[in-house]
């Protein structure tokens, strides 16, 4: 029996979304994504100085959005999710080894819940992007999230004018640093 083109190409695929749909596949998404933030959390390009002051740029979204665009917005969650328990548990998986309540509910809390936002945001777009160019966009626009979500948590314990000077605007020039090298490294996976 012969098969058409559009059946012999539809049964590789229907095999492989079978396999990912797995609940191994699934567990071993969410461990990778979590291992993968923890290790990045502890990765930090060389302070720069901006505003007078040293700015460290932890690898925590470029992590946050190569697992994302790998592994699709809902998996990416709950990478996010089980990160941030094991953090709130006292792990020192967060940037600079910190760990416990205080935290994830610190200062620090407004960027981790924008952190959960944009896995599934950029995972969800990312399942429908190619190229690296629109992946860029769409790790632009998930950084963007991470910053607006970070910026209001720091607003409610500052002035918003000093949370945004000290707290956002350095972190600009690594956001499109990073966004730029999620998304090829991504675009290079999905080949």
């Amino acid at each position: 029996m012969l098969l058409s083109p559009a059946a012999m190409t539809a049964t590789p695929r229907a095999a492989k979304s079978a396999s990912a749909a797995s609940p191994p596949y699934q567990a071993a998404a969410v461990v990778a994504g979590v291992v993968a933030l923890a290790v990045a959390s502890r990765l930090a390009i060389p302070p720069f100085f901006v505003l007078g002051g040293p700015v460290p740029i932890t690898l925590q979204t470029y992590a946050l959005f190569v697992v994302a665009g790998v592994f699709g917005g809902r998996l990416a969650l709950m990478a996010v999710l089980a990160w941030l328990a094991l953090a709130a548990l006292g792990a020192p998986v967060l940037a600079d080894g910190a760990g416990g309540w205080r935290a994830v509910v610190g200062h620090t809390m407004g960027f981790l819940a924008g952190m959960a936002a944009a896995a599934w945001v950029c995972g969800q777009g990312a399942a429908k992007t190619r190229g690296w160019a629109p992946l860029t966009a769409l790790f632009l626009a998930g950084h963007a999230i991470v910053l607006a979500v970070g910026w209001a948590g720091l607003a409610s314990f500052m002035d918003p004018g000093p949370a945004f000077t000290y707290g956002i605007l350095p972190f600009l020039p690594g956001a499109v640093a990073k966004s730029l090298a999620a998304a090829v490294t991504v675009a290079a996976v999905k080949r």
